[in-house]
Protein backbone atom coordinates (compact mmCIF):
# COMPACT_ATOMS: atom_id res chain seq x y z
CA UNK A 1 0.00 0.00 0.00
CA UNK A 2 2.85 2.35 0.75
CA UNK A 3 4.21 1.66 -2.70
CA UNK A 4 1.03 3.01 -4.30
CA UNK A 5 1.03 6.13 -2.13
CA UNK A 6 4.66 6.86 -3.04
CA UNK A 7 3.95 6.50 -6.78
CA UNK A 8 0.92 8.78 -6.56
CA UNK A 9 2.88 11.47 -4.76
CA UNK A 10 5.69 11.42 -7.31
CA UNK A 11 3.51 11.45 -10.46
CA UNK A 12 0.80 13.80 -9.31
CA UNK A 13 0.57 17.30 -10.83
CA UNK A 14 -1.33 20.30 -9.67
CA UNK A 15 -2.35 21.52 -13.19
CA UNK A 16 -1.35 21.99 -16.83
CA UNK A 17 1.90 23.56 -17.87
CA UNK A 18 1.90 26.72 -19.96
CA UNK A 19 3.32 24.79 -22.94
CA UNK A 20 0.39 22.35 -22.87
CA UNK A 21 -2.12 25.21 -22.80
CA UNK A 22 -0.39 27.11 -25.65
CA UNK A 23 -0.20 23.96 -27.81
CA UNK A 24 -3.91 23.22 -27.24
CA UNK A 25 -4.86 26.80 -28.13
CA UNK A 26 -2.68 26.68 -31.26
CA UNK A 27 -4.36 23.48 -32.46
CA UNK A 28 -7.82 24.94 -31.81
CA UNK A 29 -6.91 28.14 -33.71
CA UNK A 30 -5.62 26.18 -36.71
CA UNK A 31 -8.77 24.07 -36.90
CA UNK A 32 -11.00 27.15 -36.52
CA UNK A 33 -9.09 29.07 -39.21
CA UNK A 34 -9.37 26.22 -41.71
CA UNK A 35 -13.09 25.82 -41.04
CA UNK A 36 -13.68 29.57 -41.39
CA UNK A 37 -11.86 29.66 -44.75
CA UNK A 38 -13.89 26.72 -46.05
CA UNK A 39 -17.18 28.24 -44.88
CA UNK A 40 -16.36 31.61 -46.49
CA UNK A 41 -15.41 29.93 -49.76
CA UNK A 42 -18.70 28.03 -49.91
CA UNK A 43 -20.69 31.11 -48.95
CA UNK A 44 -19.10 32.99 -51.87
CA UNK A 45 -19.85 30.12 -54.27
CA UNK A 46 -23.42 29.97 -52.97
CA UNK A 47 -23.88 33.71 -53.52
CA UNK A 48 -22.56 33.42 -57.09
CA UNK A 49 -24.86 30.48 -57.82
CA UNK A 50 -27.86 32.37 -56.42
CA UNK A 51 -27.06 35.42 -58.60
CA UNK A 52 -26.61 33.25 -61.69
CA UNK A 53 -29.83 31.37 -60.99
CA UNK A 54 -31.74 34.61 -60.42
CA UNK A 55 -30.30 36.09 -63.62
CA UNK A 56 -31.32 33.03 -65.64
CA UNK A 57 -34.80 33.00 -64.09
CA UNK A 58 -35.45 36.67 -64.91
CA UNK A 59 -34.13 36.22 -68.45
CA UNK A 60 -36.32 33.15 -69.01
CA UNK A 61 -39.31 35.12 -67.76
CA UNK A 62 -38.45 37.96 -70.16
CA UNK A 63 -38.33 35.47 -73.05
CA UNK A 64 -41.74 34.12 -72.01
CA UNK A 65 -43.23 37.62 -71.92
CA UNK A 66 -41.83 38.38 -75.38
CA UNK A 67 -43.12 35.06 -76.74
CA UNK A 68 -46.55 35.78 -75.28
CA UNK A 69 -46.60 39.22 -76.94
CA UNK A 70 -45.51 37.73 -80.27
CA UNK A 71 -48.06 34.90 -80.10
CA UNK A 72 -50.92 37.23 -79.23
CA UNK A 73 -50.08 39.79 -81.93
CA UNK A 74 -52.00 40.45 -85.10
CA UNK A 75 -48.88 41.51 -87.00
CA UNK A 76 -45.16 41.58 -86.18
CA UNK A 77 -42.38 43.82 -87.49
CA UNK A 78 -38.78 43.40 -86.43
CA UNK A 79 -36.40 46.25 -87.18
CA UNK A 80 -33.81 48.41 -85.44
CA UNK A 81 -33.39 45.88 -82.60
CA UNK A 82 -37.04 46.31 -81.76
CA UNK A 83 -40.09 44.06 -81.97
CA UNK A 84 -43.16 45.96 -83.13
CA UNK A 85 -46.37 44.20 -82.19
CA UNK A 86 -49.72 45.18 -83.74
CA UNK A 87 -52.51 44.45 -81.27
CA UNK A 88 -55.69 42.63 -82.18
CA UNK A 89 -57.81 45.42 -80.68
CA UNK A 90 -56.56 47.75 -83.48
CA UNK A 91 -55.38 50.31 -80.95
CA UNK A 92 -51.94 50.62 -82.48
CA UNK A 93 -48.54 49.09 -82.01
CA UNK A 94 -46.60 48.05 -78.93
CA UNK A 95 -42.81 48.03 -78.95
CA UNK A 96 -40.44 45.64 -77.21
CA UNK A 97 -37.03 47.30 -77.08
CA UNK A 98 -34.08 48.32 -74.94
CA UNK A 99 -34.48 51.78 -73.43
CA UNK A 100 -31.89 54.38 -72.42
CA UNK A 101 -31.48 52.90 -68.92
CA UNK A 102 -30.45 49.51 -70.36
CA UNK A 103 -33.76 47.83 -69.56
CA UNK A 104 -35.86 45.77 -71.95
CA UNK A 105 -39.34 47.29 -71.90
CA UNK A 106 -42.71 47.20 -73.61
CA UNK A 107 -43.95 50.64 -74.61
CA UNK A 108 -47.56 51.05 -75.64
CA UNK A 109 -48.64 53.06 -78.65
CA UNK A 110 -45.44 55.01 -79.29
CA UNK A 111 -41.77 54.03 -79.52
CA UNK A 112 -40.68 56.66 -76.98
CA UNK A 113 -43.74 56.64 -74.75
CA UNK A 114 -43.01 57.67 -71.16
CA UNK A 115 -44.99 54.82 -69.58
CA UNK A 116 -43.65 51.36 -70.16
CA UNK A 117 -43.49 47.95 -68.51
CA UNK A 118 -40.09 46.62 -67.60
CA UNK A 119 -39.38 43.12 -68.84
CA UNK A 120 -35.72 42.81 -67.82
CA UNK A 121 -33.29 45.19 -66.10
CA UNK A 122 -29.53 45.73 -66.47
CA UNK A 123 -29.06 44.50 -70.02
CA UNK A 124 -25.74 45.15 -71.74
CA UNK A 125 -26.90 44.06 -75.21
CA UNK A 126 -30.26 43.28 -76.81
CA UNK A 127 -30.38 42.18 -80.43
CA UNK A 128 -33.43 41.02 -82.37
CA UNK A 129 -33.30 39.64 -85.89
CA UNK A 130 -35.80 37.95 -88.16
CA UNK A 131 -34.85 35.29 -90.71
CA UNK A 132 -37.28 32.98 -92.46
CA UNK A 133 -40.10 33.75 -90.02
CA UNK A 134 -37.96 32.97 -87.00
CA UNK A 135 -37.34 35.68 -84.44
CA UNK A 136 -33.84 35.40 -82.94
CA UNK A 137 -33.30 37.21 -79.65
CA UNK A 138 -29.87 37.72 -78.07
CA UNK A 139 -29.54 39.14 -74.55
CA UNK A 140 -26.29 39.85 -72.73
CA UNK A 141 -26.59 40.95 -69.12
CA UNK A 142 -24.23 43.38 -67.42
CA UNK A 143 -22.77 40.45 -65.46
CA UNK A 144 -21.63 39.02 -68.81
CA UNK A 145 -24.12 36.15 -69.10
CA UNK A 146 -25.40 35.51 -72.62
CA UNK A 147 -28.87 34.14 -73.38
CA UNK A 148 -30.29 33.27 -76.79
CA UNK A 149 -33.77 32.24 -77.84
CA UNK A 150 -35.67 31.87 -81.08
CA UNK A 151 -39.41 31.94 -81.70
CA UNK A 152 -41.33 30.85 -84.74
CA UNK A 153 -43.67 33.44 -86.26
CA UNK A 154 -46.68 32.65 -88.42
CA UNK A 155 -46.10 33.86 -91.98
CA UNK A 156 -49.38 35.80 -91.91
CA UNK A 157 -48.20 37.84 -88.91
CA UNK A 158 -44.98 39.14 -90.47
CA UNK A 159 -45.22 42.55 -92.07
CA UNK A 160 -43.33 43.01 -95.33
CA UNK A 161 -40.99 45.76 -94.17
CA UNK A 162 -39.45 43.57 -91.44
CA UNK A 163 -36.97 42.02 -93.91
Amino acid sequence: MNFIKENLKDNSKNGFTIIEIVMTLAIICIITTVQTCVILKYMKLNREEINLSRDKFYTDEAFEIMKSQIDSAKYIRIKNNMIEVNRFDNKGWDYIKRNKRSDIVITYGYTNFEVSNNILRNVAEFNVTNRNNICYIYIKTKEGNVYKKCFGIDREKVKEDSY
